[in-house]
């Protein structure tokens, strides 16, 4: 009898290990999808109806800063009954359906890899417009961080070598190889890609520190209009790059790597010239070496969307980190 128990126990545990370690091997297919792009799981009645209107609301406000009206999220909608193949495969997922509870839940890499799917449930429309709208900003920064996220390990797999601006300004960031170095003088690097009819462009330099984060809040368009001036002329003489006047730039305040920072957004135009777009400046914030570490990206996209190009743009400045 024991002889038969161990025999039965046995062919369990074998059958139990194998199937752990094929669970364990199994290779997800890549996931697709573009910048920004998310795919939304919810039936035509509801997207069509106040519930979509309230999803539309806090998912699709204006990109900050941008000269053309672009939305924060691009929405692909599909009913449920449409949710396979391809589809299960996408990288950002929003699922919204009724069910027996109130809820959000977060899952990665369940179809594909990488992967973000985000499940909100609600026991009817109503209480699915509250949770929604009470957790909007929850939801929107998961996702959009998971985008950031992605955009710099997409970048790792070829950063140009960057040695340089960690020799003579004490930092490191990782620029994808498909940005140029167009110029550098002592303390200023200037980074450039040709995109389609137009450029995306990455500065880093640093200035003086001023004696509290307000005022140098204050200084930040002063020294980039100081650094435009200096050395990012236009096509025709006596042309150079400054901030748009009478359009207050929006600003706020985080942490990048391991320093306070401003991060700084609005538009540029030149000087006597036609040429404009969007900018975003971070100001890193280096008391100990009483000094402003700026990382600056800025697109000229004449007729295109500019929205993609400066998300990338902040994926690669969100990399700065102080190294001395």
């Amino acid at each position: 009898m024991k002889k038969i128990v161990y025999f039965l126990v046995s062919i369990f545990l074998l059958i139990n290990f194998s199937s752990c370690k094929d669970d364990y091997n199994k290779v997800l297919p890549e996931s697709h999808g573009k910048v920004n792009h998310l795919l939304l799981i919810i039936n035509d009645k509801q997207w069509k109806g106040a519930l979509g209107d309230t999803i539309r609301k806090y998912f699709t406000p204006e990109f900050p800063d941008l000269p053309q009206s672009e939305p924060l999220f691009t929405i692909n909608q599909a009913s449920p009954d449409l949710f396979t193949g391809s589809y299960k495969k996408m990288k950002t997922i929003v699922v919204v359906k009724t069910g027996n509870e109130n809820k959000i839940q977060y899952f990665t890499d369940r179809y594909a890899s990488p992967q973000l799917i985000v499940e909100i449930e609600g026991k009817n429309e109503e209480d699915l417009k509250k949770i929604i709208s009470e957790h909007a900003k929850e939801i929107v920064d998961k996702i959009y961080n998971f985008e950031i996220r992605l955009l710099q390990e997409h970048h790792r797999k070829a950063l140009r070598d960057n040695s340089d601006i960690e020799k003579e300004l004490g930092i490191s960031i990782e620029i994808p190889d498909f940005f140029v170095l167009v110029d550098h003088q002592k303390g200023f690097f200037w980074f450039r890609r040709d995109i389609k009819n137009g450029e995306q462009d990455i500065l880093l330099y640093e200035v003086p520190l001023k004696n509290d984060m307000q005022k140098q809040r204050n200084w930040v368009t002063h020294y980039r209009d100081s650094i435009g001036a200096k050395y990012i002329p236009g096509a025709i003489d006596s042309s150079y790059m400054k901030t748009v006047k009478g359009i207050s730039p929006s600003q706020n305040l985080l942490k990048i790597g391991n320093l306070s920072a401003i991060e700084t957004r609005g538009l540029w135009d030149m000087e006597n010239d036609f040429m404009g777009g969007p900018y975003i400046n971070y100001t890193l914030i280096d008391k100990k070496h009483n000094r402003a570490i700026v990382g600056e990206g800025f697109v000229y996209a004449p007729a295109l969307d500019k929205r993609d190009y400066m998300v990338q743009l902040e994926a690669i400045l969100k990399t700065m980190k102080l190294k001395k």
